[in-house]
């Protein structure tokens, strides 16, 4: 189902994502876009499979994606969705993030190549399916 939005179009024509009363805030996304040599790739997949798992209670963070592009530059996309910008950021200057990043395999990120992007979230496709495995 997707959501209807009840609001003046021509005041808001594109109304933020999960908005609240007093924040106008849009969800937060950052892009890690990874070029692994071939001989990496299955080690490199497995080490993310198995991750720590500490950024998932973190204050802020929505989720994470781990995609294998079947067209372009790079072999691997990391995304991760944030509530703000600021919660992103403050990850990045906590001990989760240098913890999970210290398990990152040093040599085979020595042989990646890793190009960021970040961008704000105009529109998810969660919220026209609702939770994971909800039917409607």
């Amino acid at each position: 189902m997707i959501p209807s939005y009840d609001g003046d179009a021509a005041q808001d024509p594109a109304p933020p994502v999960g908005r609240s009363e007093g924040h106008e805030e849009r969800p937060f996304i950052f892009i890690s876009h990874l070029t692994v040599p071939e001989e990496d790739h299955e080690v490199l997949e497995r080490h993310f499979r198995n991750r720590a798992r500490l950024v998932d209670d973190f204050p802020g963070f929505l989720y994470l994606l781990l995609l294998r592009p079947i067209s372009g530059e790079a072999t691997h996309t990391f995304v991760t969705a944030w509530r703000s910008r600021e919660d992103f950021s403050r990850y990045m200057k906590s001990e989760e993030h240098r913890i999970s990043h210290s398990r990152e395999p040093a040599d085979i990120m020595a042989r990646t190549e890793v190009r960021h992007e970040a961008y704000e979230l105009l529109m998810d496709p969660a919220e026209w399916f609702g939770p994971a495995g909800s039917v409607d």
